[in-house]
């Protein structure tokens, strides 16, 4: 087993404030649903420009 295998998996903002050696930001509640609102936003928009994409080469 390699080292890499027994180290815990981090999550992104975690990597990132541990090489900026800075403490993982928290969030409140309302910063969260935030958050999570403006991706569920993005991944709509992906789908929606997607399936453009896909119509228009079908065509």
């Amino acid at each position: 087993m390699t080292d890499e295998a027994e180290k815990p998996q981090l999550r992104p903002s975690q990597q990132l404030a541990a090489l900026l050696g800075l403490p993982e930001p928290e969030f409140t509640e309302d910063q969260e649903r935030a958050f999570q609102d403006w991706m569920e936003r993005g991944e709509t928009t992906l789908r929606e420009t997607n399936a453009r994409l896909q119509e228009r080469h079908a065509a």
